[in-house]
């Protein structure tokens, strides 16, 4: 499996991983120890010369919105899926495995203690996101390399969770980012390239859509050490009637949910090479500004229970897209898929979800320099 080939870097402290690697200039913490890799003799050698190759090579990387794999909550409630979600990847195994980096956003904790979800008002209508620690094995199985913590239900069950959930994580070959004050960005070292990650959202605790000197700040520190820095995002309402980027700030049910377009174009500003969003629950738009890729929303991808699944929100696409050596955008491709209650992502040949995100981005941004096809391919006009 790819992950096995991988060093992963996380930022927040400098830590030597033993004699046979440095630590990442400005606050890095190695998550893979030695003895968790394969045997030095069932790995390929790689040169200093072999190195300096690939990173000068083009760089595919795949992106898909929210993922929440069924929850435990509330308890007798029948929200796990069937052969305990060994199934729910089948379909998109092969493009996110083949991928040399993966992604997406967890959309909630993975956490078997008990934890308080936040108050409710109706218990019949509640939504509060709790997956078992034991699907993990099904993101690392499907070919995950990273996810964002940074939505509106990573908190659902509160810190003890959240600190579970991270716990979880760190256990995995998965790195990941998007809480504030212990792991607001990471790095992923792969080929002899760096490739950084940041994680925002509009919820505390989290690196804010809103804040423009902590976007600086935490992107701007990815650029100077890393070779592509890759920005997730949780931002804009949610629903049917929030599949149009607005071009200026969003509320949805009394809450701030920021300006899309004014973050994303920070986030490239201060030196992300590829932005991609999720929390509309439907696919958006994309975007070029600076010769880098912005998709405004992925909507759902893997989402079997309490999500609705009708209509545009069911559409589930897979963004892959290369970028050249210098973070500039080369050619991509939407991958169509669709959910139905209780599966995961299955193909649609009928590519509903390329068909519907070119329609958004001609009519959101006409003037964009993308051209996108029936059948999903991304090149530029």
């Amino acid at each position: 499996m790819k992950c096995n080939r991988r060093r992963v870097w996380i930022a927040g402290a400098i830590v030597a991983a033993g004699s046979l690697f440095s630590a990442c200039t400005g606050n890095a913490e190695t998550r893979k120890d030695a003895e968790t890799l394969p045997a030095a003799a069932e790995q390929p050698s790689q040169t200093t010369d072999s190195l300096e190759a690939k990173r000068d090579e083009p760089l595919r990387i795949v992106m898909v919105g929210d993922i929440m794999l069924g929850t435990t909550f509330p308890k007798g409630g029948s929200f796990l899926p069937k052969n305990d979600g060994a199934n729910l990847f089948d379909d998109t195994k092969e493009i996110l495995s083949g991928a040399d980096i993966a992604v997406g956003n967890l959309e909630g904790s993975m956490y078997d203690g008990d934890g308080t979800p936040k108050p409710m008002k109706n218990p019949e209508n509640y939504y509060a996101f709790k997956m078992p620690e034991r699907y993990i094995k099904h993101l690392e199985e499907a070919g995950f390399d990273f996810v964002g913590l940074a939505n509106n239900h990573i908190n659902d069950f509160g810190p003890k969770a959240l600190d579970g959930t991270m716990k979880v994580l760190d256990s995995s070959p998965i790195a990941y980012a998007g809480v504030r004050d212990k792991k607001p960005t990471a790095i992923i070292e792969k080929d002899g390239r760096k490739i950084g990650f940041a994680a925002f959202g509009f919820n505390s605790g989290m690196p804010s859509i809103s804040n423009s000197e902590e976007i600086k700040r935490l992107v701007g520190g990815l650029r100077e050490e890393c070779d592509i820095v890759v920005v997730s995002f949780h931002g804009g309402g949610e629903g049917k009637r929030y599949q149009h980027v607005p071009h200026g700030r969003e509320t949805f049910l009394g809450g701030d949910r920021g300006d899309v377009e004014k973050f994303a174009h920070a986030a490239v500003d201060a030196g992300a090479d590829v932005v991609y969003g999720h929390s509309p629950h439907v696919p958006r738009a994309l975007e070029l500004y600076k010769d880098r890729i912005i998709f405004y929303s992925l909507g759902n991808f893997c989402t079997p229970y309490k999500f609705n699944l009708t209509g545009e929100n069911g559409l589930a696409p897979i963004a892959e897209v290369t970028v050249n050596p210098d973070g500039t955008f080369a050619e991509g491709q939407i991958h169509s898929f669709v959910q139905n209650k209780g599966e995961g992502p299955r193909k649609d040949p009928t590519h509903r979800a390329a068909k519907k995100m070119r329609e958004l981005t001609l009519a959101d941004f006409p003037t964009t320099p993308l051209a996108i096809s029936d059948t999903g391919v991304i090149t530029r006009k």
